[in-house]
């Protein structure tokens, strides 16, 4: 049982930076092709060069706060929270909120004004993240359920 909790843990935690880093590559081309100056080096200055940055310098973070913030509230939500809806709804709504705070990280206030970036679409990008990594989580966890049902049932045989 604690070989599948860790295996669970471990492809949550994954999915979980897979979609958050998709959710930065896609703010950057969404939000961040409007910068252009040379002061900010995002997707158009850099180029490809950009994914593995963003990679490699905040995937160690990611993960970090998916084992201290994410896998406790997703613990808690899945022991007193049935409803699959109420999950992604909440899943939605904080990385919603998550995709706010990173808008104000990676742009500045000076950007923001002069080239028209829009908050609204942080929010959206991270909010579907969230969805998306709520329906991943149900899969899984379904998955594990079928798969302990099976073990069970092979034990009595």
């Amino acid at each position: 049982m604690l070989l599948n909790a860790v295996q669970r843990f471990l492809v949550l935690g994954i999915e979980f930076v897979i979609v958050m880093l998709s959710a930065v590559v896609a703010l950057e081309f969404l939000e961040g092709f409007k910068i252009g100056t040379s002061e900010y080096y995002g997707l158009r200055n850099a180029g490809h060069i950009f994914f593995l940055l963003i990679f490699i310098t905040f995937s160690p973070y990611v993960f970090a706060f998916y084992t201290v913030v994410v896998s406790p509230i997703s613990w808690l939500l899945r022991k007193y929270v049935s409803f699959v809806i109420a999950r992604v709804f909440v899943y939605s709504a904080g990385c919603g909120l998550l995709g706010s705070w990173v808008f104000e990280q990676m742009f500045s206030d000076y950007m923001i004004e002069s080239y028209y970036l829009n908050r609204a679409t942080s929010i959206w990008l991270f909010a579907l993240a969230g969805v998306i990594y709520a329906i991943v989580e149900n899969r899984v966890l379904q998955r594990n359920k079928v798969r302990a049902e099976n073990i069970e049932i092979s034990n009595k045989v």
